[in-house]
């Protein structure tokens, strides 16, 4: 596996492309690349903060300059954006998730993700 990373516009050109997959594209979906320290969670690739009654939201991702060398797998933008887009779907039954709950969201979001970027490089039409 290889590091996928783009550009603040292709990460907005991405995030698009995304929404209209997920059915998001009604949402209002601001995105950029964040150094580790301005994230408001340590540790983290991606962070979402929604506000579900303005249908909007700003997902920030980790800038590559602070990714972690000894992380498991290389860094992927494109399958963090979705990861945190498909919070938006879960957010209004899981906005209130604590422990064991929100560590379940969390891997079966990343299961989701990582099926919805593999297919979409395989070629996989995900509005088949």
């Amino acid at each position: 596996m290889k590091s996928v990373i783009f550009t603040e516009e292709q990460l907005k050109e991405k995030c698009a492309e995304w929404q209209k997959v997920l059915r998001l594209q009604d949402w209002d979906v601001k995105t950029s690349i964040e150094r580790g320290r301005d994230m408001n969670l340590p540790n983290s690739n991606g962070v979402i903060t929604v506000q579900e009654e303005h249908r909007s939201a700003n997902i920030r991702i980790l800038d590559p300059l602070d990714y972690s060398p000894d992380e498991l797998h290389p860094q992927d933008m494109e399958k963090i954006l979705i990861h945190e887009l498909l919070h938006i779907h879960l957010f209004p039954m899981t906005k209130d998730y604590e422990g064991y709950l929100a560590t379940a969201e969390e891997q079966a979001i990343n299961m989701i993700a990582g099926a919805l970027v593999g297919l979409a490089r395989k070629g996989v039409n995900a509005n088949a």
